[in-house]
């Protein structure tokens, strides 16, 4: 059977990036080289800020976003991946350019979610995903936890800070200072937490402060895998 070819609109950041490819092979059912995916990749660093431009500190990433989507379609892409939450926000706009269908990843964990959380999820996630109401769009707002302003700000350091994953990749230092960010808030009992933002991902570990970690980047995967083996 000839599989489709997977497009990853990728680089926001480079190593969710990576992370991406590796779970698509990781959870491709192959028993030789030969039956993996063919993936075409555009790791494309330079696209504008997506949190900056939401916050209006920034230009907008839709024009490279958009030429991106278009530039893996011309390659042949069946399919379009973003391993990136952000950049979901502008979901619309790049699906609009393109023939092909774009994986909606905040739709897939919503979906996720009802699955495997009975109760209220915390989100952990970047400034501009939070202020934009991405993950309502999807999921009842009264079933999200939401990090208080100070606690936000602790969360953009790990993610953007001179020791941040952005600059450094993950490192046990971020885990740590996670699962204490984490553990503030089992007083509101938390079912599980949503690694609402890629660096996030790569930081947790399957399970933080002893409840389970829901990872957009894995489930991105596993759609990924089942569309591409689909007749």
């Amino acid at each position: 059977m000839k599989h489709k070819m997977v497009g990853i609109l990728g680089g926001m950041g480079p190593h969710s990036t990576i992370r991406l490819f590796e779970h698509i092979v990781d959870k491709t059912p192959a028993e030789r080289e030969q039956d993996h995916l063919r993936i075409l990749i555009d790791n494309r660093p330079q696209i504008p800020d997506r949190t900056a431009f939401i916050l209006g500190k920034g230009s907008s990433p839709v024009p490279m976003l958009q030429e991106s989507a278009q530039l893996l379609e011309r390659w042949g892409a069946a399919l379009i991946a973003i391993p990136c939450n952000t950049a979901h926000f502008f979901w619309e706009d790049i699906q609009v350019v393109v023939q092909i269908p774009v994986l909606n990843m905040i739709e897939l964990v919503a979906k996720t979610v009802s699955e495997v959380a009975a109760g209220r999820v915390l989100l952990l996630a970047t400034t501009g995903t939070v202020r934009s109401g991405l993950y309502p769009r999807y999921l009842p707002a009264d079933q999200l936890i939401l990090p208080d302003e100070d606690t936000q700000q602790n969360i953009m350091n790990i993610i953007y800070g001179p020791e941040g994953v952005k600059q450094r990749g993950p490192l046990p230092a971020h885990e740590k200072q996670l699962e204490l960010i984490i553990q503030k808030f089992r007083g509101e009992q938390p079912a599980a937490v949503i690694a609402g933002c890629t660096e996030i991902e790569l930081a947790l570990g399957e399970t933080a402060a002893g409840l389970p970690v829901i990872k957009p980047l894995e489930v991105l995967a596993t759609e990924v895998v089942s569309r591409a083996l689909s007749p």
